[in-house]
């Protein structure tokens, strides 16, 4: 595509959420500084990292304080608490970030891009005439009620008549969804002097102008009520080159004959879920060779086979090893994606049961419930070593992506383009 000439000098990228959240939106930061913009990543102190080896500045969308008690705490994972105690940080990041914005950007020489929840965007463009593009780094972001997405809580079986799951639909945004988000935007809009907003999930959090998908169409057609806006980019690609592995972990994958797995609940969920256990504990009587990336320094299973570290680069390990047990988190998934490898998902929260599911019903992946057996196990064992035919469905999955190119570079030019 063409770089259009762009009306901007400088950019605003927004992110808020875990690690998996930003990083996509600090590669989309990257690209529109190649493009000859100022551009600055709003986000977390915490990732402030992700600006450090680009021409990007960074400063924090504030609301550290609140981002460290939510994301180091447990109810953020769970199916029952995760919307409201996210919400409680996107709140507080909301009336931050939008204080940093009017200090210091303007909209007469500034493009905003934003991840889903920093809404303190959809504030400036709605308030203050900023242009913005809204980022949707996952399917489920859509809250459609044509075709209901897969909910971490209770889901509408696909089967149902369709007049039931438009209802159903409706009913949740307004009695669970709406209450939820409300709380924090519809104070907040009143002290600005804007009406209070319904339909905040499905309607309001879109970007009327642009709406990017950072996924590819193959894995989640657009049902006719998402955004009018919505353009697809495909999955973002870390900034620069891949990040080389550490020594330990060359040293680790040189050793041993058996597969080698990667096991992650995620690199920001400070606790060890229970089933990383048991999936780790399996694999290890296999004689796989694990690796666990996780924050928890508890104890795990002592075993020369068994290597745990706080991070590694996904790309650059995982085209190295034979499949991965996670989340269902959707950056581990397109890295799996581009590296061939198969998937094991656990998901528990957010858009993760979404993301199984259809990965699942591509092929893809083999979702696990959180107590799964070892029976269960032994399937999935089974599916993920069986001989051409898995190997040709994955095999054709990263040809697809690879052939998608940079989702960030796309977004990047959509941002630059949209008036």
């Amino acid at each position: 595509m063409n770089t259009p000439v762009s009306p901007f000098r400088r950019a605003a990228v927004l992110a808020v959420g875990s690690a998996g959240d930003v990083a996509p939106l600090a590669a989309v930061a990257a690209r529109l500084a190649e493009r000859g913009l100022q551009t600055t990543l709003l986000a977390p102190q915490r990732y402030a990292s992700l600006a450090g080896a680009t021409d990007i500045a960074f400063t924090t969308i504030g609301a550290d304080d609140t981002f460290a008690d939510v994301f180091d705490g447990t109810d953020v994972w769970t199916a029952r608490h995760g919307l409201a105690a996210s919400w409680r940080y996107y709140g507080a990041a909301m009336r931050s970030g939008y204080a940093a914005l009017r200090r210091g950007w303007t909209s007469d020489d500034t493009v905003l891009v934003s991840s889903s929840f920093a809404v303190a965007a959809r504030l400036a463009e709605e308030c203050d005439g900023f242009v913005n593009t809204t980022v949707h780094l996952s399917p489920s972001l859509m809250f459609s009620r044509v075709r209901p997405p897969r909910w971490p809580a209770r889901s509408i079986p696909p089967g149902w008549p369709q007049w039931l799951q438009e209802g159903l639909s409706a009913a949740a945004e307004r009695w669970a969804i709406d209450p939820v988000i409300g709380a924090q935007v519809n104070p907040f809009l009143a002290e600005l002097g804007r009406p209070r907003r319904r339909r905040l999930f499905s309607q309001w959090i879109h970007s009327p102008r642009r709406v990017a998908y950072a996924f590819p169409q193959w894995l989640a057609p657009a049902a006719s009520d998402w955004p009018a806006a919505g353009i697809y980019a495909g999955f973002p690609r870390h900034s620069g080159a891949p990040r080389p592995l550490s020594g330990e972990v060359e040293a680790f994958l040189r050793e041993g004959a058996g597969p080698a797995v990667v096991v992650t609940a995620g690199t920001a969920v400070a606790t060890r879920p229970a089933w990383v256990g048991r999936v780790v504990a399996f694999l290890l009587a296999r004689d796989a060779r694990v690796i666990v990336v996780e924050k928890d320094g508890a104890p795990l299973a002592a075993s020369t086979s068994l290597l745990r570290v706080p991070f590694a680069p996904f790309e650059s390990l995982l085209p190295r090893v034979h499949w991965v047990v996670h989340h269902g988190g959707i950056g581990t998934a397109a890295e799996a994606l581009r590296a061939g490898i198969a998937q094991w998902l656990v998901p528990t929260s957010h858009d993760q049961p979404d993301n199984a599911d259809r990965l699942q019903r591509l092929g893809l992946a083999y979702t696990l419930t959180r107590d799964a057996e070892p029976q269960t196990l032994t399937r999935a064992w089974q599916w993920a070593t069986e001989g051409t035919l898995r190997a040709s469905i994955l095999n054709a999955a990263q040809c697809r992506v690879l052939e998608d190119g940079d989702g960030a570079d796309r977004i990047a030019e959509l941002a630059i383009a949209a008036r």
